[in-house]
């Protein structure tokens, strides 16, 4: 098993949290309102976010790393955004499989 990561949680209505439980990570992602985000982050370079839009759709992104490493997906349900959440902070090998990921490289 890897080593579970040590991250900040934090967001528009979220209080900075270090090494947040996963009950913390929950609550935040669960009760996200329309044009507030979430992040947890490892270091300034390495982490997840989501945001939620204002039609609803959640805007998943990761980085790790460099800006080429940047990536989004969209989703509706928040139980999908709190699970990718866990699983990218317990650093599980396959934590993006489940998800399209777009390069948003260009961005940056």
């Amino acid at each position: 098993m890897t080593a579970r990561r040590t991250t900040v949680l934090e967001g528009t209505r979220t209080r900075r949290i270090r090494n947040p439980k996963d009950g913390e990570i929950e609550a935040a992602v669960l009760n996200m309102a329309r044009e507030t985000s979430v992040v947890l982050s490892e270091t300034d370079d390495t982490y997840i976010q989501v945001w939620q839009r204002p039609d609803g759709i959640y805007q998943l992104e990761h980085r790790a790393g460099s800006p080429q490493e940047h990536f989004q997906t969209l989703t509706v349900s928040p139980e999908k955004v709190h699970t990718a959440f866990i699983a990218w902070r317990r650093n599980e090998a396959a934590w993006a499989d489940p998800w399209t990921w777009k390069s948003i490289s260009e961005m940056f």
